[in-house]
């Protein structure tokens, strides 16, 4: 029943997809599901979330539900169920919510042990966690558990990480302003792609020094060859396991860029568009998935890309785990428009939490 559940709901909701706060016919097939289970689920924007059973110290899971702006490529991934053009569930979010309504289904809305089950909107850069907390997603909760596919892991697979186990991730956009002029006539100009290219060095320079991961990914300015710019934009991320780290690199840029405008004759703003803190997860949950999950529990080390489940694990225990997804002829990478999955791998993530909750109940 489990798998036949899995399969049908994730292909579903794979059909679904929908990009990061838009994702409305997703939660109303998440709350009709839920509905017919018979749970009184209640919304947080997209959102959608429920209780089953009663008293103090909920244990809760989370699914994120949002898509990515990818075509898939159908001839690869050979589904018959892929979403229209343009948006795709290439991060496995429809594996991730499928596995949790089938938890939920077969746990019941009557539970001995009270529990809460979160379906997150917008993970994929908007950081839909931090509105669901703010809006009391964890009210009354103890403890939080999730996962995440991994298609570098074997299905059956579990992998855990003690302590960090994503970085943090800012993302800022540095817009410089000049004064144009001829390149023959530079006294005349104020050039705002040198500034960039001089606060880009600064940036570099200053997360090497406190050994965190910079990227400059995107920069436009100028008009033209033998134009002095009075123009430039540049889009960086930054990657880190310590906020006082990020605080720091940030300020030296800043620093940077008011030296720049001194010298080049320029005016900057540094635009943050969005901060998740680094996950870090609680070792007595680690614990607790390595004691039940056995042989099947594997140790992986951290990675520099971001999740935002680390807001929940600021606020209560838990931790986030890897769920193998990996089998021959299907190791396309997460954020890929060839990423793909058999359900049947699904079954591992819902032992877990099963796992976890009759744990709970003991």
């Amino acid at each position: 029943m489990s798998l036949q559940y899995l399969t049908e709901t994730r292909r579903k909701l794979h059909a679904l997809a929908e990009i990061s706060g838009h994702e409305y016919k997703t939660s109303e097939f998440i709350v009709s599901e839920l509905k017919r289970f018979g749970y009184k689920p209640k919304m947080i924007e997209t959102g959608v979330y429920c209780d089953s059973g009663s008293g103090k110290g909920r244990l809760a899971f989370r699914a994120d539900i949002d898509a990515l702006p990818i075509t898939e490529n159908t001839a690869v991934t050979k589904v018959g169920f892929a979403a229209h053009d343009g948006v795709m569930h290439a991060c496995g979010h429809d594996g991730h919510t499928a596995n949790l309504l089938n938890v939920a289904r077969i746990v019941g809305a009557k539970s001995n042990v009270p529990l809460r089950f979160i379906f997150q909107f917008g993970e994929e850069g908007i950081g839909g966690s931090e509105v669901m907390i703010e809006r009391g997603v964890l009210d009354g909760v103890d403890e939080i558990y999730a996962l995440h596919v991994c298609p570098e892991l074997d299905e059956g697979e579990v992998g855990y990480c003690y302590g960090g186990m994503f970085a943090g991730c800012c993302e800022f956009d540095c817009a410089v302003k000049g004064v144009s002029s001829h390149c023959a006539v530079p006294e005349k100009g104020a050039d705002a792609v040198r500034a960039s290219v001089e606060i880009a060095n600064a940036a570099y320079a200053a997360a090497a020094a406190q050994n965190t991961l910079i990227n400059l990914g995107k920069i436009e300015g100028g008009a033209a060859r033998n134009i002095i710019s009075d123009s430039c934009a540049s889009e960086y991320t930054l990657r880190f396991y310590d906020m006082n780290k990020c605080e720091a690199v940030m300020m030296d840029i800043e620093r940077a860029a008011l030296a720049c405008d001194d010298r080049f004759g320029t005016t900057h703003d540094i635009i943050t568009r969005s901060v998740y803190p680094p996950l870090i997860n609680h070792a007595l949950a680690v614990d607790k998935v390595r004691a039940l999950m056995g042989e099947q529990a594997v140790e992986v080390a951290p990675r520099n890309t971001a999740e935002d489940f680390s807001n929940y694990l600021l606020k209560v225990c838990g931790c986030m785990v890897w769920l193998g997804v990996g089998a021959e002829g299907r190791r396309s990478p997460l954020h890929s428009n060839t990423f793909s999955f058999d359900e049947r791998a699904l079954l591992t993530g819902t032992d877990l939490f099963m796992n976890i909750i009759a744990e709970r109940a003991a």
